[in-house]
């Protein structure tokens, strides 16, 4: 998760999202220092001119502004006026604008400043907070939202809206956050909205290009939980953050997808493509732990065209998926680690085969690479200190590998495997030192040879070399072209492969 992104977008959705419904009255007064509350909580600094008006606490000139840093932009969101009004029920309603501005500053690595000035625009959003001042409910409904670019400012160079265009929007959309009080505030969430659509537009100043976006998701969610310090950590300090037991995690899906992407120069298409698919998910979590990010996807289909390249590119994905969990605190004791991914039966069209096999002597059944690993690592250096560039040396030490599965499935060849090793940081200025098995086998791999070498693609002395590799790496298995190979690396750095030692 990108906390620039997390502290920038949180002033804009807390304002939806604040406030179980135990039944007692709640006042205005309450549900207002809840907010404060919050956003005070990541570093904001919040002002406004507050009025009471009988039942009603109204709110003029709200503003919430971060300062900047290194780490992370500095934002404010003008939120005009917002009223607070206490309902027969127990419950307080809460009235925003229809238009609220948005400014964010980023000063990019060259020292030079981006500008950008948005507007959030809402349409018939209903927001109720019930429940108790330490647990209060916030549900809301609402028929639109909308993120527009209204300016943008690159190194004190103003672009109009012809050249730099941007609008995210979400329609249909309802949900509840509930807020708890307790040692730490934990903030349980869930939300839905019939269709997310995006367009974006930019056009090089300089004349060097043109790219235009848009694209469309259906029936999206978000349900999740987490839990923040009740004291005031600074937003853009994400290692502090953590070590006061930031933390939490949640759940994207949508049923259905589509995006298009042209790019241009001179007036001439240089590039573009089309993507659908028939829904996918992400599911993130973030603790003093680590960091751990999954999807998947499917039913891709991604179409692609090129003057640079002759025929269009298709592409055919039944599901695709990845995996990717680390530590990010420095420890003394190794912390789990995973990384993954799959693409699984995928195919080209038989245009694009036709470059390079149009005798089709080649199989043409949906391919699959997948791999999987584990590990235990020790990190030396908390990842997102803003110190770490002045770390030396690697920031963690790896201590052990898994390789759950290797799976290449192409062309009707298939290579699979699997290991483990283990890895000793004990030699000081030495690359760690690999200790363990790798068991892999090949099906098909002579017969695909073969074939590369009868279509031309492969010369004959370069296909009698990787049989020699694979003759001296590799045995015969017990079914026709399969090899089989076991490659292991032992305590004194010997390479063996099937018990004979090659290096």
């Amino acid at each position: 998760m990108s906390f620039l992104s997390f502290r920038s977008i949180a002033s804009v959705t807390l304002a939806l999202s604040m406030g179980h419904a135990a039944h007692a009255d709640l006042t205005a007064q309450n549900v207002w220092s809840d907010w404060q509350s919050q956003f005070e909580g990541f570093g904001n600094d919040v002002s406004a001119t507050e009025t009471q008006s009988g039942d009603t606490l109204i709110l003029n000139d709200l503003t919430i502004s971060t300062p900047g840093s290194e780490e992370a932009a500095a934002t404010r969101l003008q939120m005009g006026q917002v009223t607070f009004t206490e309902n027969n029920d127990g419950t307080v309603s809460i009235a925003l604008p229809d238009l609220m501005p948005f400014q964010m500053q980023i000063i990019g690595e060259d020292g030079k400043p981006a500008d950008i000035e948005m507007e959030i625009r809402q349409s018939g959003l209903v927001s109720t907070v019930s429940g108790v001042p330490t647990q209060m409910t916030n549900s809301y409904t609402a028929q639109s939202m909308d993120i527009v670019l209204t300016d943008l400012t690159l190194d004190g160079e103003k672009l109009s809206s012809e050249t730099a265009r941007f609008n995210l929007g979400l329609t249909d959309l309802a949900g509840s956050t509930t807020s708890t009080v307790g040692g730490k505030r934990v903030m349980d969430q869930n939300m839905q909205a019939s269709t997310v659509t995006y367009s974006l537009a930019f056009t090089d100043p300089e004349g060097g290009g043109d790219l235009q976006a848009n694209g469309q998701m259906a029936d999206i969610s978000f349900e999740g939980s987490s839990q923040s310090p009740l004291s005031k950590v600074a937003s853009g300090d994400i290692s502090a953050l953590l070590a006061a037991g930031m933390g939490g995690g949640g759940t994207f899906a949508y049923a259905a997808g589509a995006s298009n992407m042209t790019v241009t120069e001179n007036a001439a298409e240089v590039f573009s493509s089309t993507t659908t698919s028939t829904g996918g998910t992400l599911n993130v979590e973030f603790s003093p732990e680590g960091l751990a990010y999954s999807g998947d996807q499917n039913n891709l289909k991604l179409a692609m065209t090129s003057p640079d390249f002759p025929v269009p590119v298709d592409l055919d994905m039944v599901k695709s998926s990845f995996n990717l969990a680390v530590p990010v605190q420095k420890s003394e004791a190794a912390e789990d680690f995973a990384l993954g991914f799959s693409l699984n039966d995928f195919s080209v069209s038989d245009t694009l085969w036709g470059l390079f096999d149009p005798s089709a002597q080649l199989p043409r059944n949906p391919a699959t690479i997948a791999l999987d690993l584990t590990g235990k690592a020790r990190v030396l250096a908390n990842i997102f200190d803003p110190a770490l560039e002045e770390f030396e040396g690697p920031p963690a030490a790896l201590e052990t590998l898994d390789i759950k599965k290797l799976q290449i499935t192409i062309a009707g060849a298939e290579l699979t495997g699997e290991g483990a090793f283990r890895f000793d940081n004990n030699t000081p200025d030495a690359m760690p030192q690999p200790v363990g098995i790798a068991d892999l086998s090949l099906v098909g791999g002579n017969k695909l040879i073969d074939t590369l070498v009868a279509m031309g693609l492969l010369p004959e002395d370069q296909a009698m070399g990787a049989r020699m590799m694979m003759g001296l790496l590799a045995a015969p298995g017990a079914q026709p072209d399969t090899l089989n190979s076991r490659i292991e690396i032992n305590a004194q750095g010997h390479v063996l492969a099937n018990g004979q030692r090659i290096q």
